[in-house]
């Protein structure tokens, strides 16, 4: 036991307790049996999501588990995610060779990604159908036919990417590189391409670059002294006239990987280069942006319908 003179253990159970009921919650969409019905009005050009994201968690816990998120962070998600450092985590797109190819043979450098795994309660943490952002950045090959390969940034992460490191990300502890291989055990993949001049892409991949080895922001909200970064923000950082979209949360402005997706759906800054799921068994599908509406919107409602949160009704 913790003895009650010693407040800094018992702070740390607390906040690791906060964290762990976050964690093990399991966010659930709430659609009615009309929903069917209801999507098929759904329209692109006014497409929207996200509606009471603060619905899924209790408050005081959420806040708490923020607050204290960047202290006790790093520790709790090694204990939460330790188990999977030697492994794989589990996914309907984990180790699937065929779905990685096909994947990256349709990405660009500084295309953003967003991805879903609910094959994993940890994956179940960010309300939405994705959890996690991170930005691919190419192989040397597509670097250097950029003109990007011996940016003065870039240069110290030659060996990396020609390792196979073509992603870049920031999760706990700091924003690093990392194998395609690994960001895609997941059950969901969206790709998504920024509209941006070639001067604002040179510039997006410095600024990325420059922020290897920033801490990864607990608090999962937007920093706005850029010394820590939760995934959105750091694309966010990299991309500032893409304009994402952001939301208060539990009093923090944030931006969702749903948010992202629903941007890309009306066409706001970026377009939809290919959508994947996981298949229960062997293999993969590609998915139709109206798939992905409905997706999305079967996890948030539908404004205006019985599918709707009530406030939104």
């Amino acid at each position: 036991m913790f003895r009650p003179e010693n407040p800094i253990p018992s702070i740390r159970a607390l906040a690791v307790l906060a964290l762990a009921v976050i964690v093990s919650a399991c966010s659930q969409p709430d659609f009615g049996p009309t929903f069917p019905e209801d999507a098929k009005a759904l329209r692109a050009d006014n497409f929207e999501c996200c509606f009471e994201p603060e619905k899924f968690y209790p408050a005081p816990v959420a806040k708490l588990a923020t607050a204290l998120g960047n202290q006790f962070g790093v520790k709790a998600s090694e204990l939460a995610y330790g188990d999977f450092e030697e492994s794989s985590y589990p996914g309907k797109l984990t180790g699937k060779a065929d779905a990685e190819a096909a994947i990256l043979s349709r990405l660009r450098p500084l295309d953003i990604l967003v991805i879903g795994n609910t094959s994993h309660q940890l994956g179940r943490l960010m309300p939405g159908r994705f959890s996690h952002a991170f930005v691919y950045v190419g192989t040397e090959a597509e670097m250097r036919a950029a003109g990007y390969w011996n940016l003065p940034e870039i240069v110290p992460y030659h060996d990396e990417i020609r390792a196979g490191k073509t992603m870049i990300q920031s999760v706990s502890p700091a924003v690093e590189l990392t194998r395609p291989s690994d960001a895609f055990e997941v059950d969901r993949v969206l790709a998504m391409r920024p509209r941006l001049s070639p001067g604002e892409r040179r510039d997006a991949v410095r600024r990325l670059f420059s922020q290897m080895g920033q801490p990864f922001n607990f608090g999962l909200s937007i920093d706005p002294n850029n010394e820590s970064f939760v995934c959105t923000g750091l694309v966010d950082y990299a991309m500032p006239s893409v304009g994402l979209t952001r939301r208060v949360v539990y009093g923090e402005p944030t931006i969702l990987p749903d948010d992202l997706a629903a941007q890309a759906i009306r066409g706001e800054g970026l377009d939809i280069v290919v959508y994947v799921l996981g298949n229960d068994g062997p293999g993969f599908a590609y998915r139709s942006t109206y798939a992905l509406m409905v997706d999305i919107a079967a996890y948030w409602g539908i404004p205006g319908t019985p599918s709707a949160p009530r406030s939104m009704r």
